[in-house]
């Protein structure tokens, strides 16, 4: 996704994964630059999936109210995926301050066709978020608070050290959130179009009560 000098909010775009590349979750532990995960790696954590069985559909980043960021996936295949090891990997556009955090629950998977949302909350208080990522991807002045997403940069979903699903976002919207075009089930073919993202900022309507932009955990509507 880019955003334009304007201000005007338009799509992602993916970058194939370079040929060869394997990056092993022992690095979040391992190296300072994911400065933000501070527990031990996951042992036998690894869920092996083809790309584009997992899917970025929505994303939520900084903005005023109350409600937080959250980062949503779709499965698009037809078999549940557990979520125990999968990895959300931030890297600034210049290629510095990579951060990454692990989704560390053993109970939780994601049904085929459905949604899962990774957010800076707990889901007993945030019944929009099914995963909180705050002890791993926590603030540098409090472990109990959450890190502010990138506003621009590379998210890569890894499962175990394979890339399988990777946008570049330029700007994400400060009223909304950007949001995969509800016309049809997100997929693979979707989410690399450019033109099937937009902004949703509705203030009525199913899952979008006062405050609260976006869809999480719910198909998007169709863009206009």
């Amino acid at each position: 996704m880019s955003l334009v000098s304007s201000g005007k909010p338009v799509a992602p775009h993916r970058r194939s994964p370079l040929p060869g590349r394997r990056i092993a979750l022992v690095l979040i532990a391992a190296l300072p630059l994911f400065a933000a995960c501070v527990r031990a790696p996951l042992e036998n954590s690894c869920t092996q999936l083809e790309p584009g069985t997992l899917v970025v559909s929505e994303i939520r980043g900084k903005q005023s109210g109350s409600y937080r960021q959250w980062i949503e996936l779709y499965n698009a295949s037809d078999e549940p995926v557990a979520v125990r090891g999968l990895r959300l990997a931030f890297t600034q556009l210049d290629d510095t301050s990579p951060v990454a955090f692990v989704v560390r629950d053993d109970a939780l998977e994601i049904a085929p066709g459905e949604y899962f949302v990774v957010g800076g909350g707990d889901p007993a208080e945030e019944d929009y978020i099914d995963y909180d990522y705050t002890p791993d991807y926590h603030s540098g002045t409090s472990v109990t608070q959450p890190r502010d997403l990138y506003g621009a940069a590379r998210l890569e979903l890894f499962a175990c050290d394979r890339v399988i699903d990777e946008l570049v976002y330029r700007g994400l919207p400060t009223a909304g959130t950007l949001a995969l075009d509800g016309a049809s089930p997100p997929d693979a073919a979707a989410n690399d179009d450019d033109e099937r993202w937009c902004v949703d900022e509705r203030t009525d309507g199913p899952g979008t009560e006062i405050g609260l932009r976006g869809s999480p955990r719910e198909a998007n509507p169709p863009c206009p």
